[in-house]
């Protein structure tokens, strides 16, 4: 990537010359620029001639350097995404060029900052990409503190193979204080073209490729029939099944109900052992798993070592296994807990799986979950542990990434419809191959249900999760099935909506003054962000977060684990802290939302702190409120929250509503 460093250089004393309000602004003329292969200390720019700025007052020069960093790809490859950044930074005391990507290139340019009394002054950046799809558009402004950085960023995805230009404009704007009669003025500083390079299939352009398939394609004819084998070849499968051993003796604690399906599961899981003992249960977030800590014993009584097994929805464990080969497996460190086989499923599972995880811990010391161990003590260094453990290799990797609010969020709220299944016809149709928003339905309204590809058992084993078929740029339809009967075709009366769920869920809570949430979701989530993305967790509770002797942590459950916005983690992890360790200890509600908004819970400061480090853009901290947001307002649909907690949580929402 290329990087393009420009000066802003001091102005003052009797060289400063400040026309009035009527007087046209003059740029300053530019030296060249300096092209700088890889990030190295350069001395401080020489100061160029001064701005005019108009003014109603008399001017109050303040001397100040700064520097305009614009780093950008000389080269990308089609289907690849890139960022630009411009940053505006002072160089009171000389500059280092600074590069986030090794690969990119700097120019440094000087201009002159006049700063007139009774004016504020803000910086006003804007790209222009022929041949790209970029974020934002138009005109980016933020005010020009003295002596701090300012940073502008635009996400950047190619269209097409070939030179492609691009150009980057910067002012300045002067807009009058009060009491100030002057008028508001600004002017260019800076103008910059580029060239970027795109490039597709190793390096070539599109018309070089296009001549190298057609001298390839006779010898891809002759290894064809090998490779359509290759690609035809036995996958490893992600379920096995396997059945049960009758003679296997489960020892557990009174207190651990086991169904007759966990029981036969568990025996085709340990099928090789004679003996199981299950020494502790995690609750394993929301999704009715049953996870325990198990130490197997042979037939001749030596022990193997400790093991984490897992029961839970079929598709719900093949999926965490495929996550894990694809996400994990080879990515964490060697800490991370780690599937020791493929899962099992027995001839009449009932719809279950289990699986088998390696335990990290000592003998004879039972780990305890994230939960567990905030309330006994709410160590703030088990939150930067997880952090600094797992997220070099995950919430780190940073790919520019710009989304709808929707496409990673809406996941996080209850399923846009509940549905009864009724006898008849109905000529409306809710097609799951279409995006949310094109259903527009009410309660009592009457459809017919289509092209829902994904289902799920609900923990209640009375209902079906249904989700349809994602559209691009928008989440896929969610609903909520009232049966388990087939859904395909048949005719349903719409018994609840998002909104009405939400509704519901939030009756009779108080609001002590704070904007409602609820009248916000729908609007927010079609904001656009300009964003990072990572491989996510998904699913980051506080159950899921183990920790062992000396503050130890480690992962487990990575159903819900994918690339998305990383943010998405945290806003999670910070609602479930809110809601099982911080609303736990107070005994009013009125006391959470001062709290929540003072930031002076530790827990929450350092969550906050966190989530900072994952941000696009350090000084724009509304990429987390938004994540937040969503994550409180989700929340509300957990059964299992006491109504404080869930109030607590709602009073987050709305505190957040106040500046969203």
């Amino acid at each position: 990537m290329a990087v393009i460093a420009v000066a802003l250089a001091a102005c003052g004393g009797a060289a400063t010359s400040v026309p009035q309000p009527t007087q046209p602004v003059a740029a300053a003329a530019s030296p060249a620029p300096t092209v700088v292969t890889r990030p190295t200390a350069t001395a401080a720019p020489a100061p160029a001639p001064t701005l005019q700025v108009p003014t109603a007052q008399p001017p109050t020069p303040v001397p100040e350097e700064r520097v305009i960093e614009l780093e950008w790809p000389p080269r990308m490859k089609l289907g690849e995404s890139d960022l630009i950044r411009l940053s505006l930074i002072h160089s009171k005391n000389g500059y280092t060029v600074t590069t986030e990507f090794p690969d990119h290139t700097t120019i440094t340019h000087t201009v002159p900052v006049p700063r007139p009394g009774g004016f504020d002054l803000s910086a006003v950046a804007r790209l222009e990409a022929v041949g790209f799809e970029f974020a934002p558009q138009g005109e980016q402004s933020q005010g020009l503190p003295l002596d701090e950085p300012v940073t502008f960023r635009w996400t950047l995805t190619p269209g097409s193979a070939g030179q492609h230009r691009l150009s980057v404009d910067v002012k300045l704007r002067w807009t009058p204080q009060a009491g100030n009669a002057g008028p508001a003025h600004e002017t260019q500083i800076y103008s910059k073209g580029l060239t970027v390079q795109i490039t597709s299939f190793f390096g070539l352009t599109a018309r070089q490729a296009a001549a190298m398939g057609v001298v390839g394609l006779a010898f891809g004819v002759t290894l064809s029939l090998p490779l359509t084998a290759y690609a035809l070849r036995p996958r490893r499968p992600s379920l096995r099944l396997q059945q049960p051993n009758p003679s296997l003796v489960i020892e557990r604690h009174p207190s651990f109900n086991l169904t007759p399906a966990d029981t036969a599961l568990l025996r085709a899981l340990f099928s090789r052992y004679a003996r199981l003992t299950l020494e502790a249960e995690f609750h394993s977030g929301y999704s009715g798993a049953r996870t325990f800590l198990a130490l197997p014993v042979r037939a001749d009584g030596r022990a193997d070592a400790y093991t984490i097994a897992k029961i839970g929805e079929r598709d719900s464990i093949r999926r965490e296994f495929e996550n894990y080969e694809t996400f994990v497996k080879d990515t964490l460190p060697p800490i991370t807990a780690r599937i020791q086989e493929t899962p099992v499923e027995t001839p009449r599972g009932g719809g279950l799986a289990a699986l088998r995880y390696t335990f990290i811990g000592e003998p004879g010391r039972t780990p305890a979950s994230l939960r567990e161990a905030l309330i006994a003590n709410p160590d703030l260094a088990l939150l930067d542990k997880l952090f600094e453990t797992f997220g070099p290799n995950w919430w780190m990797q940073r790919k520019p990434y710009t989304f709808r609010l929707a496409q990673e969020y809406d996941r996080m709220l209850p399923a846009h419809f509940v549905l009864e299944p009724v006898t008849g016809k109905s000529a409306r149709t809710l097609d799951g191959r279409a995006a949310p928003s094109e259903a527009r339905l009410q309660v009592g309204d009457e459809v017919t249900v289509r092209n829902f590809r994904f289902v799920e058992h609900r923990p209640d084993g009375r209902s079906l999760a249904l989700t349809g078929v994602a559209v691009p740029g928008h989440p896929p339809v969610r609903v909520r099935w009232q049966s388990t009967a087939p859904f395909d075709n048949a005719t349903a009366r719409v018994v609840a909506t998002r909104d009405t769920l939400l509704r519901n869920l939030a009756a009779g809570f108080d609001r002590y003054g704070l904007p409602d949430p609820l009248a916000l979701w729908p609007r927010l989530l079609d904001e656009r962000i300009i964003g990072s993305q990572s491989t996510i967790h998904g699913d980051l509770n506080l159950e899921n977060v183990l920790v062992g002797l000396g503050g130890f942590v480690w992962l487990i459950d990575f159903a819900q684990t994918r690339d998305g916005h990383p943010l998405f983690d945290f806003a999670h992890l910070e609602a479930q802290i809110i809601a099982h360790v911080i609303a736990p200890r107070l005994s009013d509600p009125a006391q959470f939302a001062p709290l929540w908004r003072s930031g002076a819970d530790p827990l929450l400061a350092a969550m906050h702190a966190i989530a900072a480090r994952c941000l696009f853009n350090a000084s724009q901290p509304r990429e987390y409120h938004l994540a937040l947001f969503m994550a409180c307002l989700g929340a509300l649909k957990y059964s299992n929250l006491p109504p404080f907690a869930r109030h607590s949580l709602y009073l987050t929402a709305a505190s957040l509503a106040q500046n969203l």
